[in-house]
């Protein structure tokens, strides 16, 4: 686990609050976020959202929930 974190801050991503004892979240930009996890024998990395990108959908949700709920 130290290792893919040490081969993650090399790669340009920094670690979030996120993360936890058993998971690591880094993100580079505001569109680049993976997970970090232990597995039996290594570790598993995977895609994540970060912050922005919730933050965008959050905000199209509510402009639609809003146009639809208008009335015409």
């Amino acid at each position: 686990m130290d290792d893919a974190a040490a081969a993650a801050a090399a790669a340009g991503f920094h670690p979030t609050t996120r993360s936890g004892p058993n998971r690591l979240y880094v993100q580079r930009d505001w569109k680049t976020a993976a997970t970090i996890s232990p597995i039996h024998g290594g570790v598993a990395v995977k895609p994540a959202w970060t912050t922005g990108q919730l933050a965008i959908v959050a905000g199209i949700l509510v402009l639609l929930v809003l146009g639809l709920c208008a009335p015409i």
